[in-house]
Protein backbone atom coordinates (compact mmCIF):
# COMPACT_ATOMS: atom_id res chain seq x y z
CA UNK A 1 0.00 0.00 0.00
CA UNK A 2 2.92 2.18 0.58
CA UNK A 3 4.08 1.53 -2.56
CA UNK A 4 0.54 2.24 -4.42
CA UNK A 5 0.53 5.99 -2.72
CA UNK A 6 4.03 6.71 -3.56
CA UNK A 7 3.51 5.75 -7.40
CA UNK A 8 0.42 7.85 -7.33
CA UNK A 9 1.92 10.63 -5.60
CA UNK A 10 4.99 10.81 -8.31
CA UNK A 11 2.40 10.65 -11.20
CA UNK A 12 0.44 13.63 -9.51
CA UNK A 13 3.36 15.47 -8.55
CA UNK A 14 5.12 14.76 -12.29
CA UNK A 15 2.26 16.08 -14.04
CA UNK A 16 2.05 19.22 -12.61
CA UNK A 17 5.57 20.01 -14.64
CA UNK A 18 3.89 19.48 -17.73
CA UNK A 19 0.89 22.16 -17.16
CA UNK A 20 1.22 23.30 -20.69
CA UNK A 21 0.66 19.78 -22.71
CA UNK A 22 -3.00 20.14 -20.80
CA UNK A 23 -6.06 22.78 -20.60
CA UNK A 24 -6.58 24.83 -18.05
CA UNK A 25 -7.31 23.64 -14.77
CA UNK A 26 -9.20 25.34 -11.33
CA UNK A 27 -8.56 25.51 -8.14
CA UNK A 28 -10.95 23.54 -5.49
CA UNK A 29 -12.25 23.10 -2.01
CA UNK A 30 -13.14 19.61 -0.96
CA UNK A 31 -14.77 18.60 2.23
CA UNK A 32 -15.51 15.19 3.62
CA UNK A 33 -17.52 14.46 6.39
CA UNK A 34 -19.05 11.15 8.01
CA UNK A 35 -17.28 8.12 10.36
CA UNK A 36 -14.02 6.44 10.97
CA UNK A 37 -13.46 3.10 12.47
CA UNK A 38 -10.24 1.96 13.47
CA UNK A 39 -8.63 -1.23 12.52
CA UNK A 40 -8.02 -2.57 16.14
CA UNK A 41 -8.85 -4.63 18.77
CA UNK A 42 -10.75 -4.38 22.12
CA UNK A 43 -7.85 -3.98 24.88
CA UNK A 44 -10.97 -5.53 27.33
CA UNK A 45 -12.07 -8.29 25.49
CA UNK A 46 -13.13 -10.86 27.68
CA UNK A 47 -13.56 -9.04 30.69
CA UNK A 48 -17.13 -8.74 32.13
CA UNK A 49 -18.07 -5.35 32.70
CA UNK A 50 -16.36 -4.00 29.17
CA UNK A 51 -17.76 -1.59 26.19
CA UNK A 52 -15.56 -1.16 23.03
CA UNK A 53 -16.54 1.58 20.57
CA UNK A 54 -14.04 1.93 17.30
CA UNK A 55 -16.33 4.60 15.43
CA UNK A 56 -16.67 8.09 15.82
CA UNK A 57 -17.35 11.35 13.79
CA UNK A 58 -14.75 12.17 11.32
CA UNK A 59 -13.32 14.38 8.67
CA UNK A 60 -11.38 16.52 6.22
CA UNK A 61 -10.82 19.44 4.37
CA UNK A 62 -8.88 19.73 0.97
CA UNK A 63 -7.61 22.72 -1.25
CA UNK A 64 -5.59 22.10 -4.45
CA UNK A 65 -5.43 22.66 -8.34
CA UNK A 66 -6.61 20.67 -10.37
CA UNK A 67 -6.02 20.06 -14.48
CA UNK A 68 -8.22 19.42 -17.23
CA UNK A 69 -7.46 16.47 -19.39
CA UNK A 70 -9.18 13.35 -20.86
CA UNK A 71 -9.39 12.01 -16.83
CA UNK A 72 -8.46 15.35 -14.52
CA UNK A 73 -5.46 15.26 -12.32
CA UNK A 74 -3.97 17.68 -9.84
CA UNK A 75 -2.60 17.93 -6.34
CA UNK A 76 -3.89 18.28 -2.55
CA UNK A 77 -3.30 19.42 0.58
CA UNK A 78 -5.05 19.64 3.81
CA UNK A 79 -6.37 18.24 7.65
CA UNK A 80 -7.71 15.16 8.87
CA UNK A 81 -9.82 14.29 11.83
CA UNK A 82 -10.07 10.63 12.32
CA UNK A 83 -12.54 10.27 15.25
CA UNK A 84 -11.40 8.10 18.19
CA UNK A 85 -11.77 4.60 19.35
CA UNK A 86 -13.02 4.54 22.96
CA UNK A 87 -12.69 1.48 25.52
CA UNK A 88 -14.41 1.19 29.01
CA UNK A 89 -14.17 -1.12 31.84
CA UNK A 90 -16.39 -0.83 34.99
CA UNK A 91 -16.92 -2.51 38.02
CA UNK A 92 -18.12 -2.47 41.55
CA UNK A 93 -14.67 -1.81 42.64
CA UNK A 94 -13.30 0.80 40.19
CA UNK A 95 -13.85 2.05 36.62
CA UNK A 96 -10.70 2.52 33.78
CA UNK A 97 -10.94 4.29 30.45
CA UNK A 98 -8.85 3.89 27.33
CA UNK A 99 -8.93 6.39 24.29
CA UNK A 100 -7.27 7.26 20.95
CA UNK A 101 -7.53 9.78 18.79
CA UNK A 102 -5.79 10.54 15.93
CA UNK A 103 -5.80 13.77 13.08
CA UNK A 104 -3.30 14.78 11.31
CA UNK A 105 -2.01 17.09 7.79
CA UNK A 106 -2.06 15.10 4.13
CA UNK A 107 -0.64 16.18 1.02
CA UNK A 108 -1.67 13.97 -2.08
CA UNK A 109 -2.75 13.64 -5.55
CA UNK A 110 -5.99 13.18 -7.15
CA UNK A 111 -7.83 12.29 -10.00
CA UNK A 112 -11.26 13.25 -11.33
CA UNK A 113 -12.96 11.38 -14.51
CA UNK A 114 -16.45 12.55 -15.60
CA UNK A 115 -18.62 10.05 -16.99
CA UNK A 116 -20.74 12.61 -18.10
CA UNK A 117 -22.36 16.09 -17.34
CA UNK A 118 -23.46 15.37 -14.39
CA UNK A 119 -21.73 11.76 -12.90
CA UNK A 120 -18.00 11.61 -11.97
CA UNK A 121 -16.20 9.41 -9.81
CA UNK A 122 -12.45 10.47 -8.48
CA UNK A 123 -9.72 8.58 -6.41
CA UNK A 124 -6.74 9.56 -4.10
CA UNK A 125 -3.40 8.88 -2.39
CA UNK A 126 -0.88 10.43 -0.46
CA UNK A 127 0.62 10.48 3.00
CA UNK A 128 -1.02 12.12 6.34
CA UNK A 129 1.41 13.76 9.08
CA UNK A 130 -0.67 11.98 12.15
CA UNK A 131 -0.57 12.58 15.59
CA UNK A 132 -2.26 10.29 17.57
CA UNK A 133 -3.18 11.32 21.12
CA UNK A 134 -3.19 8.11 23.90
CA UNK A 135 -5.16 8.69 27.05
CA UNK A 136 -5.74 6.08 30.03
CA UNK A 137 -8.10 6.92 32.80
CA UNK A 138 -8.66 4.79 36.05
CA UNK A 139 -10.04 5.06 39.09
CA UNK A 140 -10.52 2.64 41.70
CA UNK A 141 -10.92 2.21 45.61
CA UNK A 142 -7.34 2.49 46.57
CA UNK A 143 -5.74 4.64 43.01
CA UNK A 144 -7.04 7.42 40.49
CA UNK A 145 -4.59 7.29 37.50
CA UNK A 146 -4.51 9.79 34.39
CA UNK A 147 -1.50 9.74 31.99
CA UNK A 148 -1.24 10.94 28.47
CA UNK A 149 0.80 10.29 25.34
CA UNK A 150 1.13 11.18 21.80
CA UNK A 151 2.86 9.14 18.88
CA UNK A 152 3.65 11.32 15.80
CA UNK A 153 4.04 9.88 12.45
CA UNK A 154 3.89 9.65 8.60
CA UNK A 155 1.93 7.11 6.76
CA UNK A 156 -0.12 6.97 3.38
CA UNK A 157 -3.55 6.89 2.49
CA UNK A 158 -5.70 6.50 -0.41
CA UNK A 159 -9.41 6.75 -1.29
CA UNK A 160 -12.28 6.98 -3.97
CA UNK A 161 -15.63 8.18 -4.31
CA UNK A 162 -18.26 9.30 -7.16
CA UNK A 163 -21.14 11.46 -6.66
CA UNK A 164 -23.32 14.06 -8.83
CA UNK A 165 -22.13 17.39 -10.63
CA UNK A 166 -25.08 19.90 -9.70
CA UNK A 167 -22.80 22.61 -12.43
CA UNK A 168 -19.61 23.50 -13.53
CA UNK A 169 -18.44 24.93 -10.16
CA UNK A 170 -20.06 22.23 -7.16
CA UNK A 171 -20.35 18.44 -6.71
CA UNK A 172 -21.81 16.17 -3.51
CA UNK A 173 -21.13 12.43 -3.35
CA UNK A 174 -19.71 9.94 -1.30
CA UNK A 175 -16.69 8.33 -0.17
CA UNK A 176 -14.30 6.03 1.41
CA UNK A 177 -10.36 6.79 2.34
CA UNK A 178 -8.20 4.45 4.57
CA UNK A 179 -5.54 5.64 6.87
CA UNK A 180 -2.21 3.95 7.98
CA UNK A 181 -1.92 5.93 11.34
CA UNK A 182 0.59 5.37 14.55
CA UNK A 183 -2.32 4.76 17.17
CA UNK A 184 -0.10 3.80 20.45
CA UNK A 185 -2.62 0.95 21.87
CA UNK A 186 0.39 -1.40 23.98
CA UNK A 187 2.88 0.22 21.93
CA UNK A 188 1.27 -1.19 18.22
CA UNK A 189 1.92 1.18 15.34
CA UNK A 190 0.65 1.17 11.80
CA UNK A 191 -3.01 0.65 12.45
CA UNK A 192 -4.90 1.85 9.44
CA UNK A 193 -8.41 4.00 9.99
CA UNK A 194 -11.23 3.55 7.03
CA UNK A 195 -13.50 7.04 6.88
CA UNK A 196 -16.95 6.98 5.36
CA UNK A 197 -18.64 10.03 4.40
CA UNK A 198 -20.42 12.47 2.46
CA UNK A 199 -18.53 14.50 0.36
CA UNK A 200 -18.79 18.31 -1.19
CA UNK A 201 -16.42 20.24 -3.61
CA UNK A 202 -16.42 23.64 -5.00
CA UNK A 203 -14.23 24.71 -7.75
CA UNK A 204 -13.05 28.35 -8.58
Amino acid sequence: MRKLAAIAMALALGTASSVALADDGNFFVNANAGASQYDTKNPFSGVPGNSFSKTGKAGALRAGYRWNSVVDYGVEVGYGFLGNEVARLGSDTGYARLQDQTRGWLLGGNLNYNIDEHWYVDARAGWIRARSLYEVRMLTDVAHLSSRDAVTNTGEYFGFGGGYNVNKNLSLGLAYDTYRVPVNEYNERNTRVGMYSLQAEYRF
